[in-house]
């Protein structure tokens, strides 16, 4: 059965969520551009669970993650204005499947953002651990932006449940 293709407007909490993103893959992008040619010439590209580089890479490596992170944001944020093609937790009715959507819509907007947020986060320390300015990437942050990930999706599941 196909889903009716509906127009869900953006609210205030979806434009926020996109404008953090927006700063998000600003500062991704931002950086390797304006350090690029400060850095040397063998940066650190792979990590081990305690945040210590253990692979080094050309610094051109740099725009890794700035690239599968515009590649992911990118569909994403595309995909979100799909919301026909998704899958549900619960039946889609008449009465539920414009709030439905516009709770899947705003899942993806918020991983979306979140990944880029994390992907922003690893690039400014390596950045720093390139530089000599800290010896490993801190492992809560990271824990944090999973548990946000998670919570998310918690969320979600909780109010399209709740509210099918």
């Amino acid at each position: 059965m196909t889903q009716p293709h509906l127009d869900v407007p953006k609210e205030s909490v979806d434009k926020a969520i996109e404008l953090v993103g927006y700063g998000a893959l600003l500062i991704l992008f931002g950086l390797p551009v304006i350090l690029y040619y400060s850095l040397p010439e063998t940066i650190p590209i792979h990590y081990g669970f305690d945040g210590i580089p253990d692979g080094y890479g050309h610094r051109r490596m740099i725009w890794l993650l700035p690239a599968i992170g515009i590649l992911l944001y990118g569909g994403m944020m595309w995909l979100a204005n799909y919301p026909h093609v998704f899958n549900y937790p619960v039946k889609l009715t008449t009465d539920n499947i414009y709030r439905q959507y516009r709770y899947a819509q705003r899942l993806l907007r918020m991983i979306s953002t979140l990944v880029i947020m994390l992907f922003a986060f690893l690039n400014y320390m390596s950045i720093q651990i390139t530089f000599g300015e800290l010896d490993a990437i801190p492992t809560w942050p990271l824990l944090l932006m999973l548990a946000a990930i998670f919570a998310s999706v918690g969320s979600y599941i909780y109010k399209a449940l709740k509210n099918g």
